[in-house]
């Protein structure tokens, strides 16, 4: 390369112009900027990015850049890989030949049109270009800038007010969704509506394979007749099935819903998908079907709607003006192109006076062609022979020889073209051609691919001295760029008034779901909260009272009182939601009576112009009904407690055992704990079983058959002392127990079932067996009465005690033994007349109360039965029982009262760690004790119990210490370990397990002492 540019220089000139300092001066003087680069290549030998190793001044005030940046060109300029830029610099270094491009780059910071030359010189890449940031831009360029700027405002707009619009959505009190599409897809769901069926996928399914359960019912029918009709459809508390918890039940819930169906349309007016808009009414109507209410209001809101209606169609109008500046803007960009034009035909025409002064001044023709900044040539002869070429029309197709060469063998892609036929006519016929703008494809001389260019030009004859035309004289500009940047501009144009197109529906199907919506919307302005739109809904909350353009203190002066005006204070100056639940207001009628309260759940929600806040949207709905409904249900609710209330008292004193067996197999519908406790088996053993397959021990001892009997003849069955085999203690034993065997009816006198009311006189029975027995044993000893008498002395007192203890027993259990069936049939009598209701959901809430009032009767018979059992206690035998593990045990029985107790237990049984002792009596004394410390605990401090062993005189001695109420041992002392008696009436028990306690312990030679004091605790002693 020196060798070849030192020999074009004459050597004077090398002499005095060096070529480093010729160079040097080229690159800081030149006008072009200049860029070299060095490839950066991957282990495959691919070019990946170049390093930046010289920008000249120039290029340096271009790109904003120094001398030699310290980054790699991709990573200053990385649009250039998705314009093909950085393509052409690779293509440039792998090839021999200069290499050019034109491109309108905007990007990485640069925003002109540039012109760029590359050739691979030594290692490296060198690039000259120039931008046209110094030129004054056309007017087509600068209205394709101003479009695309309003383009680019106008999409931003556009995506504001979708994401304002979806925001509203996805944040508002109501179930909303849309459906895409003719098989109702889902587009959106917000978060109120997917909670319809929890976590099932909606979006992008169909809504009949979303929802399959609603098959059968009238969604999909009315979906299918609003798509295709465009009426808007409007539910008013429909009845709608859904599987809420996706669990797959044959049977839904009944819910009911009030909604809207409106159809969306897009851009060119067609029906492409349907907006939801629903609200859950269920406690509306379930509280209507109790309580009786009217629909007065709906007259007035009708009336509104018109009104409401006509407010709308003016806002319309102003989205069709705003639609006629969008046209004039377009008219306006068309004067500008009609602008372009006449100055391209003016210029036209200079140059036309300019070929008229080279005819009469041939001599300065060349000169003036070869400087001209247009393309200029002239062709020679029939075969259009380049005759001249200037420096612009041979930069027209660089590194083509032009000259002396035919115009088809110079450009052979032109034949055929309509550029070459007009030649051909103007050589023939001397008539000027003159085009605009045309299209004419011109090979790239890299790779011969033809490419679309523009030009402007007029073909012209030359005429010889003799008057015959001898060539066609060509002046031609090419108009690539503007013709491109009009089609942009047009394009922009298009797309900036499709998106006007998009905001205005957007708008108007936002207001149209604000007009039908059954909510109430409002939107306010301003930091006086001004009305600016309240729909319908809205309106009918304040009937008569002018809303529009007024602010909201003015208008509603009421709501300052009830604090709302603070509210919507707060919101326009944080910009934060606020959310209110089911608030009070009470608003005054046009002639300023007092209209009763309602309610309503609302949300406040700033909405932004331009970043600031500049108002709040109102979204509220009238839910008076449904609080009205839940105080109504409250004070029902405070009936039924009473009610219960008398109940459970009623079945707290029953001292008998009750059952209720159900249907042909009599099933187990009701067993309470005296029963379980008599049948030997636990509730969950024979709860909903038939009774012989869950007592399986009665098998074969004829109760099926009396059972059967009553069911089919209707009398009850009573009996005395019957004997029945039944599990006790893992083997069957005799068991002796009064029962009766009642039918129970149904309203028409159908019997349903069995009411079995039972009470164990095992104890009775037992006692009396044992006295025969003594007697019979007195008869056959009399000879033996002196070696008997301390027995039978023994016997006495072991059965004057349980004869006390079976009296207490019978007068508690049996409460008036001369009339027991009379009394029980009545108590029965009374559940079953109970059990008809006019109401089922009173029916509903009553028979829990009274299963749970059951419930707490049988522990009372529970606790009786164990007296009863306490009899037989001495005669277990004796075992070695672990402390520890008997105390952990228990623990675990009551571990749900340690956990509510938030107690600690703690223990120490060193001094002796077992106890010989039967283990069911020690379970039931550490039971009990530990129980009662739990049950009386100081809710004032934490719970502490401690259980703890020593031995006194060779007894074991058990002490079980607690921080609770306490009481006052002095003033109970004499009725402590009484039946039935208790000191603290705040918590549930019977009085039973203390004296269990202290029945258990005499019963084995032993006693209880107690120390207490009200407000600090109490301590047990038991001496075993």
């Amino acid at each position: 390369m020196p060798d070849s540019a030192s020999a074009s220089i004459p050597a004077e000139l090398r002499d005095a112009f060096p070529l480093g300092d010729l160079l040097e001066g080229l690159l800081d003087t030149s006008l072009q900027g200049v860029a070299l680069y060095s490839p950066v290549r991957a282990a495959s030998g691919e070019i990946v990015d170049f390093t930046i190793d010289y920008f000249n001044p120039t290029a340096q005030r271009m790109l904003q850049q120094p001398a030699r940046p310290a980054g790699t060109y991709l990573e200053y300029y990385p649009h250039t890989v998705a314009t093909g830029v950085f393509a052409f610099h690779r293509e440039a270094f792998e090839s021999d030949a200069p290499t050019r491009m034109d491109i309108n780059y905007q990007g990485d910071g640069l925003d002109n049109y540039f012109r760029l030359s590359a050739r691979r010189v030594g290692r490296g890449l060198l690039v000259s270009f120039s931008d046209t940031a110094h030129h004054t831009r056309t007017a087509v360029e600068l209205a394709l800038r101003e479009s695309q700027a309003r383009e680019r405002a106008a999409l931003a707009e556009a995506e504001r007010q979708r994401a304002a619009l979806h925001e509203t959505f996805m944040q508002a009190p109501a179930m909303i969704c849309i459906f895409a599409g003719p098989e109702h897809v889902f587009e959106l769901a917000n978060p109120l509506y997917q909670q319809l069926v929890g976590n099932r996928p909606l979006l992008g399914r169909p809504v009949r394979e979303a929802m399959p359960e609603l098959a059968g019912q009238p969604i999909f029918g009315l979906l299918d007749e609003v798509y295709r009709t465009g009426q808007t459809f409007r539910a008013n508390e429909m009845l709608i099935q859904l599987d809420h918890a996706n669990a797959g039940n044959s049977e839904l819930e009944n819910r009911y819903y009030n909604f809207s169906y409106q159809a969306r349309y897009d851009t060119s007016g067609a029906i492409d998908g349907i907006i939801v808009f629903a609200f859950e009414v269920t406690p509306q109507v379930q509280a209507r079907q109790q309580l009786a209410t009217t629909e007065r209001q709906s007259a007035e809101l009708n009336e509104e709607l018109a009104a409401a209606n006509e407010e709308l169609q003016a806002a319309n109008e102003e989205i069709r003006s705003s639609n006629d500046d969008l046209f004039r803007a377009q008219l306006r960009l068309n004067e500008l192109n009609q602008e372009l034009e006449v100055r391209v035909a003016d210029r036209t025409a200079r140059l036309l006076r300019a070929q008229t002064d080279a005819e009469r001044q041939r001599a300065r023709l060349e000169r003036f062609f070869m400087q001209a900044p247009a393309a200029i040539c002239i062709l020679d002869g029939p075969e259009l022979v380049y005759e001249l070429v200037n420096p612009g029309y041979q930069a027209l197709f660089p590194g083509r020889q032009l000259l002396g060469r035919p115009i088809l063998a110079a450009l052979p892609e032109i034949e055929g073209h309509e550029v070459h036929r007009t030649l051909q006519r103007v050589f023939e016929t001397g008539l000027t051609n003159e085009e605009n703008g045309i299209l004419i494809p011109i090979a790239r001389p890299e790779d011969g691919v033809l490419e679309d260019r523009y030009f402007n030009y007029i073909q012209q004859a030359r005429y010889d001295e003799t008057g015959r035309i001898d060539g066609v004289l060509v002046f031609a500009f090419e108009v690539t760029e503007q013709v491109q940047a009009r089609r942009r501009a047009d394009a922009l144009q298009a797309a900036t008034l499709e998106a006007s197109k998009q905001l205005v529906q957007q708008r108007e199907t936002l207001y149209q779901v604000f007009e039908q919506t059954p909510a109430s919307v409002a939107i306010l302005r301003g930091p006086e909260h001004r009305f600016d739109y309240v729909n319908p809904g809205y309106q009918a909350l304040f009937p008569g009272r002018p809303l529009l353009g007024r602010p909201l203190a003015e208008a509603l002066p009421e709501t300052v009182d009830f604090g709302f005006l603070g509210l919507l204070d707060q919101v326009y100056t944080t910009g934060e939601a606020f959310f209110g639940t089911e608030l009070p207001l009470q608003v005054r009628d046009t002639a300023g009576n007092l209209l009763p309260e309602v309610y309503f759940t609302f949300t406040y929600q700033a909405y932004h112009d331009g970043g600031a806040v500049v108002g709040v949207s109102i979204f509220a709905f009238d839910v008076t009904e449904q609080v009205l409904a839940r105080q109504q249900a409250a004070v029902l609710q405070e009936e039924m407690q009473q009610r219960d209330a008398q109940l459970q008292a009623l079945f707290e004193q029953a001292p008998v055992a009750i059952a209720v067996l159900r249907g042909p197999e009599l099933v187990v519908e009701l067993a309470n704990p005296g029963m379980c406790a008599i049948w030997g088996h636990t509730l969950e053993e024979v709860l909903g079983k038939p009774l012989m397959d869950g007592m399986f021990e009665l098998r074969g001892q004829g109760f099926d058959l009396l059972l059967q009997d009553v069911l089919t003849t209707g009398q009850a069955y009573v009996a005395q002392g019957q004997a029945v085999e039944l599990p006790r203690h893992g083997r069957l034993e005799t068991v002796y127990a009064n029962f009766v065997y009642q039918p129970l009816r149904d309203s028409n006198g159908q019997i349903t079932g069995i009411a079995a009311v039972a009470t164990d006189v095992s104890e009775q029975v037992a006692a009396r067996q044992l006295l025969a027995r003594a007697n019979e044993e007195m008869t056959a000893a009399h000879l033996a009465v002196s070696a008997r008498n301390q027995e039978l002395a023994q016997a006495n007192l072991q059965l004057t005690r349980t004869n006390q203890d079976l009296d207490n027993f019978v007068y508690a259990a049996s409460h008036d033994l001369k009339q027991p069936v009379n009394n029980l049939a009545g108590l029965f009598e009374e559940l079953r007349r109970s059990t008809v209701f006019q109401d089922p959901e009173e029916k509903d809430l009553l028979e829990p109360m009274v299963e749970d009032a059951l419930r707490q009767l049988g522990t009372t018979i529970d606790d009786l039965a164990v007296v009863g059992q306490v009899q037989r206690l001495p005669e277990l035998a004796a075992e070695t029982v672990l402390m520890d593990e008997l105390t952990q045990e228990v623990l675990q029985t009551l571990q749900p009262q340690v956990q509510a107790a938030r107690a600690r237990i703690t223990t120490d049984f060193s001094a002796r760690p077992t106890l010989s002792y039967a283990r069911a009596n020690l379970r039931t004394i550490v039971l009990n004790l530990l129980s009662n410390s739990l049950k009386y605990a100081d809710p004032a401090r934490r719970c502490r119990v401690h259980l703890s062993m020593w031995v006194q005189e060779d007894r074991p001695v058990l002490m079980v210490e607690d921080n609770g109420l306490g009481f006052d041992v002095q003033r109970h002392r004499g009725e402590l370990f009484h039946l039935f008696r208790r000191f603290h009436d705040h918590t549930e028990g019977t009085g039973v397990g203390l004296y269990l306690v202290n029945r258990i312990v005499q019963s084995n030679g032993g006693h209880v002492e107690v120390e207490s004091e009200v407000g600090e605790g109490t301590t047990f002693r038991v001496y075993l």
